[in-house]
């Protein structure tokens, strides 16, 4: 199953239920999910979408939080594998 990136918008009603499904992620999801968001995010980024841009960075952060409640460090600056 394709996942989406992680697109969240301010003040969110569904941001609990979002935070609730990555919790139940394992490791591995969680971490490609946060590459899937973080390429979105990118994409936002050259068509200048800065709505869609600060959702997305908005989820990396997010997810880059939760890892980080599980002991687990999502290094942006590169990507493993």
């Amino acid at each position: 199953m394709q996942q989406e990136p992680l697109f969240l918008s301010e003040n969110d009603p569904a941001r609990g239920g979002k935070e609730a499904a990555l919790r139940a992620l394992d490791d591995e999801a969680l971490s490609a999910l946060y590459w899937l968001t973080r390429a979105a995010a990118k994409e936002a980024k050259e068509r200048r979408d800065m709505d869609a841009l600060f959702s997305y960075v908005r989820g990396t952060k997010t997810i880059q939080r939760i890892a980080a409640e599980r002991g687990l460090l999502i290094d942006a600056r590169r990507r493993a594998g």
